[in-house]
């Protein structure tokens, strides 16, 4: 499940943390972890669908599963 995702710029072999979406979005972390992905997964592809583009533009997302939110299960 993608918790966010952080844009990346390289340029002339530097790279640069550079603004993405304005979406602003919370996961009800009480909810049946079916329900979280799916929701997730919506605001993902809506934020990717808004994301910056070019050659030279990276996406970082930063994922979880099942076991990080009950280790040991």
């Amino acid at each position: 499940m993608i918790l966010y995702s952080q844009f990346w710029r390289v340029d002339a072999g530097r790279t640069y943390g550079i603004s993405g979406t304005a979406l602003e979005w919370e996961l009800d972390w009480t909810a049946p972890w079916e329900q979280l992905v799916e929701k997730a997964r919506t605001w993902s592809l809506l934020e990717a669908s808004e994301a910056p583009v070019g050659d030279n533009v990276l996406v970082a997302p930063t994922w979880i599963d099942r076991t990080d939110l009950r280790p040991g299960e």
